[in-house]
C-alpha cells in the first residue's frame, strides 16, 4: 500500500467499523512512513478536539508564533491592486 492509497481509504480507516484488512494494510503502512503515520495522528487529533465539547485552551507561546509568522507572511504577501 503506498501513500495515496492510505490516504483514500482514511476516511473507512478511521471509521470503527471499517474492514480489519483494510485497517491491517493501513497500520503497516503507517508503521513505515513516517509522513502518513503523522498525517493520520493530526487527523484523530483533529477529529478528536472537533468532537469534544470542552474549550481547548491554546499556550500563550503557541499563539505569539502564529500570530509572528501569520504577520510574517502577511508582510510578505505581494499586495494586490483593485
Amino acid at each position: 500500500m503506498d501513500c495515496n492509497e492510505v490516504l483514500e481509504q482514511l476516511a473507512e480507516y478511521l471509521d470503527e467499523d471499517a474492514r480489519k484488512d483494510l485497517c491491517r494494510a493501513i497500520e503497516q503502512h503507517l508503521g513505515q512512513c513516517r509522513d502518513c503515520h503523522l498525517y493520520v495522528d493530526s487527523l484523530r487529533k483533529t477529529i478528536v478536539l472537533y468532537q469534544s465539547d470542552r474549550a481547548v485552551e491554546i499556550p500563550a507561546a503557541v499563539t505569539a508564533r502564529l500570530e509572528a509568522a501569520l504577520a510574517k507572511a502577511y508582510r510578505e504577501e505581494p499586495r494586490r491592486a483593485d
